[in-house]
C-alpha cells in the first residue's frame, strides 16, 4: 500500500525581499516578485507519511525542481529525483529549503538558484492559503480549542467544536512571517496562555508542519501545548511531541432554524428534533451543516450537539445517526429569507402543529418553512472571493473584493436578515448603482439575506433581490441575477 500523502496549500514569502515565490501562467517562469498571495503564488507542499522529503507543486500542477548546478525550474509534471527537497527550520522560524543535491533555494527577482549556504535570500516564511477562520484540535487530548469566557483563556476541552467560541482566526504577520491566534472575543492569545487586546511579540508563533499536524513555536523556541486542564499555552519543551501537535480544520457553518409560530428547532429528550417554544439560544438549538463535497445539489447532513446526524424515519426526524447514511442527506432550497429541506425521495420536510418534523408533500408549504436567524459561529466574518478578500478601500467608505489581506466584519442577525458592520462601527449598504458602501451608523444600514449553497461558500443577497458580486477591478456590487463564481464567497 502506498504511503499516505499529506498536502498543505501555502505561499512562500522571501525573507529578504518580502515578496512571494511566483510561477507565471505563461512559460512556467519563476520569480520572487509577488506583492501578495494570489493564485500564482500558491503552492502545494506534498509530504509522504514517514518521509522527510517534500515536493512543491504549483498552481499549474508542475513541480519545482533543481538540477546539480543549482538551476531552478518548475516544469515537471510528475515527481522526479530533482523535485525532492527537505526543509530545515531555522532558529528564527524561517525555512531553508534544500535540494536533493545539498544546496539551498533562494534568490531575488527572477534570478533563482540553489546555493551552498543559506543567507537571507534563501530563507522563507510560510503563509497558509486556507481560509483563516478555523477549528483547532489538540492531538494529545483529541479535544477542540474554544474560548473559556469564565477564565479568559483558550482551552482544548470540547469534543465537538460548538458555537462561536470554538472558532479561531489565524492572523498572519507578513513582517515577522508568523501567526497570531485571535479568539472570538477579538483578543490575541499570548504564549503564557493569557489573552490581550493587541498583538505583541508574545502573541506571534511560527507554524511548523509535522505530516498532517502542526506545531506553533514561540520566539523562545518552546511550543504551544494543551496539557493539564487543557489551557493552551507555551510549555517547556523545545522539541515537538504529541502534546505540542494540533490539527487545524475548516470550521463548518453552525446555524439555528426558526419555523412556524417563531419556534426554534431543538433536540429534545436526547434525540427528537422538534420545534420548541424556547426563546434562549442553547447548544441544543444549534445545528452544523456538513455538505457533500461531491454533490452539486447542495446536499447536507445536519449534525446536532449530541454529535449525531438528523435521520428521517417513519415517526419523524431524530438526531440519532452516528454517520450520515440513507435518510440523512437533504437538499437545501433557499427562497428569500426562507429555507426548506428536501428529502431523498423529493418530499419537503415540514413541521407539524405539535412541533415534530415529518416528510411532507411535493409542494413547498410557505407557512411551514424555516428561516436561519443566526449564523452562530460567524459573529466575525472574513470573506474571500474569486479575486481576493473583501476589504474597505483605503481612505474611502467603499468595499472592494480584490484585497490581498482580509478585513474582519461583524454580523448582527434578526429574523433571517443580516446587518454587517466594520470594526470601526460603519455599516454595509448599497448605493443607487448597487455598489456596497459604508453608512456611518446603524440607521443607514441595509439588511441582507445569506444563503449557503455549497461547501464553505456563501451567497449574500441585497434588498434589490440581486447577489453581491466581486469583479476583477475590485468592485463589490449587488448585480448578480444568479449564483456564479463571482457571487460565491468562502467564509
Amino acid at each position: 500500500m502506498a504511503p499516505k500523502t499529506f498536502k498543505w496549500t501555502l505561499g512562500l514569502l522571501n525573507n529578504a525581499s518580502k515578496k512571494y515565490l511566483t510561477l507565471e501562467t505563461f512559460g512556467f517562469k519563476l520569480n520572487v516578485d509577488g506583492a501578495s498571495m494570489r493564485k500564482k503564488q500558491i503552492w502545494t507542499l506534498e509530504q509522504d507519511q514517514g518521509s522527510d522529503i517534500c515536493y512543491f507543486r504549483s498552481h499549474l500542477n508542475r513541480y519545482l525542481s533543481a538540477d546539480p548546478k543549482g538551476n531552478m525550474k518548475c516544469e515537471e509534471e510528475e515527481r522526479t529525483e530533482e523535485t525532492k527537497f527537505t526543509v530545515e527550520t531555522q532558529a528564527s522560524g524561517n525555512w531553508a529549503i534544500k535540494s536533493v543535491h545539498g544546496a539551498y533555494f533562494g534568490g531575488a527577482g527572477d534570478q533563482l538558484k540553489c546555493v551552498a549556504k543559506p543567507s537571507t535570500t534563501e530563507l522563507w516564511s510560510i503563509q497558509l492559503a486556507m481560509h483563516p477562520q478555523i477549528n483547532v484540535m489538540s492531538s494529545r487530548r483529541t479535544r477542540y480549542a474554544h474560548l473559556d469566557t469564565k477564565t479568559e483563556t483558550i482551552t482544548a476541552t470540547e469534543i465537538i467544536p460548538w458555537g462561536a467560541d470554538a472558532m479561531l482566526t489565524l492572523e498572519f504577520d507578513e513582517n515577522q512571517g508568523k501567526y497570531a491566534f485571535v479568539a472570538s472575543n477579538k483578543k490575541y492569545l499570548n504564549s503564557d496562555g493569557s489573552l490581550n487586546e493587541d498583538p505583541s511579540k508574545k502573541s506571534l508563533f511560527t507554524i511548523e508542519f509535522h505530516e498532517g499536524e502542526v506545531a506553533f513555536r514561540t520566539d523562545k523556541g518552546n511550543y504551544l501545548a494543551a496539557v493539564g486542564t487543557g489551557k493552551i499555552q507555551a510549555g517547556k519543551n523545545t522539541t515537538v511531541g504529541k502534546d505540542e501537535l494540533f490539527v487545524i480544520q475548516d470550521s463548518p457553518p453552525q446555524v439555528s432554524f426558526i419555523g412556524q409560530r417563531d419556534r426554534r428547532l431543538s433536540i429534545h429528550q436526547g434525540m427528537d428534533v422538534i420545534l420548541s417554544r424556547r426563546d434562549e439560544l442553547e447548544d441544543t438549538e444549534i445545528f452544523q451543516l456538513e455538505f457533500d463535497k461531491t454533490s452539486d445539489k447542495g446536499q447536507v447532513a445536519v449534525r446536532g450537539t449530541n454529535g449525531k446526524y438528523w435521520y428521517l424515519g417513519e415517526k419523524g426526524m431524530t438526531a440519532s445517526a452516528e454517520t450520515p447514511g440513507d435518510n440523512c442527506w437533504f437538499e437545501l432550497e433557499w427562497h428569500g429569507k426562507q429555507i426548506v429541506f428536501k428529502a431523498g425521495n423529493g418530499k419537503y420536510i415540514t413541521g407539524k402543529d405539535n412541533g415534530h418534523l415529518i416528510e411532507g408533500s411535493d409542494e413547498i408549504d410557505q407557512e411551514r418553512g424555516f428561516h436561519v436567524p443566526e449564523l452562530v459561529n460567524r459573529p466575525m466574518l472574513v470573506l474571500r472571493g474569486e479575486h481576493g478578500f473583501v476589504g474597505v478601500k483605503s481612505g474611502k467608505d467603499l468595499l472592494e473584493s480584490n484585497h490581498s489581506k482580509y478585513d474582519v466584519f461583524f454580523v448582527m442577525s434578526k429574523n433571517g436578515s443580516y446587518k454587517i458592520r466594520t470594526d470601526s462601527g460603519k455599516y454595509w449598504c448599497c448605493d443607487e448603482k448597487g455598489n456596497v458602501v459604508l453608512a456611518s451608523d446603524e440607521g443607514g444600514a441595509h439588511e441582507y439575506s445569506i444563503e449557503l449553497p455549497k461547501y464553505n461558500r456563501m451567497a449574500i443577497k441585497a434588498a434589490n433581490g440581486l447577489y453581491l458580486e466581486g469583479h476583477q477591478n475590485g468592485s463589490l456590487c449587488a448585480s448578480g441575477k444568479s449564483l456564479g463564481k463571482n457571487s460565491l464567497w468562502e467564509y
